[in-house]
């Protein structure tokens, strides 16, 4: 599986402050938990992935990485995944092809259509947050207003938002989330990710993400 933008966002972006313990829910090939392993030195992350297509990429990734001692890594679905850990940070780059055809490729498709994790069933892991804990997302934008809903019900709020766009001239097609028990205003943000051109990054998404790409300064 290729990496993706989404999951390079939101392992830049998520998390604040020093977390211990996090959860990255539908890891895939264990993108998110390496990044975010980097960012944080003091933490250990759990990632939990049920396709085992993903799961065996996600594993050799995770052997050969410096940070192999504070990731785990369990074949499982939210929906069974049992623990006694509470964790102060959730993430999920979540599958959202939900009208989509079933592709040739079953585990690719596995990893991307919504009927696997549902944004209500995304909504009920927040049963393993620590007491302030939260929970960052990253959705379409369509998506992301039903997982915002669903997490209301239950006594969460949105307390930071970035809305994505490709280019400076199209439509926002990503929002990033971070949702808690503090109804305060949101913090609010906007990120264009290609401003000049093809590859020809914006100086916003080239300094969230310099410490995981190699960036020709030249074309920001």
């Amino acid at each position: 599986m290729k990496v993706g933008t989404d999951g390079v966002l939101l392992g830049a972006w998520a998390g604040r402050g020093v977390p211990k313990k996090i959860l990255d829910i539908g890891a895939g090939t264990g993108l998110i938990a390496l990044m975010l392993t980097q960012r944080f030195p003091d933490a250990r992350i759990t990632a939990i992935e049920p396709n085992s297509d993903a799961l065996y990429d996600a594993e050799f990734n995770f052997r050969n990485s410096p940070f192999a001692e504070r990731l785990k890594l369990v074949k499982t679905n939210i929906q069974d995944f049992k623990t006694e850990d509470r964790f102060d940070l959730i993430v999920s780059n979540p599958p959202f092809f939900t009208n989509s055809l079933v592709s040739e490729n079953e585990g690719r498709t596995e990893a991307r259509h919504a009927h696997t994790l549902s944004p209500g069933d995304l909504a009920k892991a927040t049963a393993l947050l620590a007491e302030n804990g939260k929970i960052a997302v990253i959705y379409p934008t369509e998506t992301y207003i039903a997982f915002s809903a669903a997490m209301r019900k239950i006594g969460f709020f949105e307390e930071r938002r970035t809305e994505v766009k490709p280019t400076a001239t199209k439509p926002f097609h990503r929002i990033m989330g971070v949702f808690g028990k503090s109804n305060q205003p949101t913090e609010r943000a906007e990120l264009v990710i290609e401003k000049y051109g093809r590859h020809q990054y914006s100086e916003e998404y080239v300094e969230l993400t310099r410490d995981f790409y190699l960036f020709d300064d030249s074309k920001s």
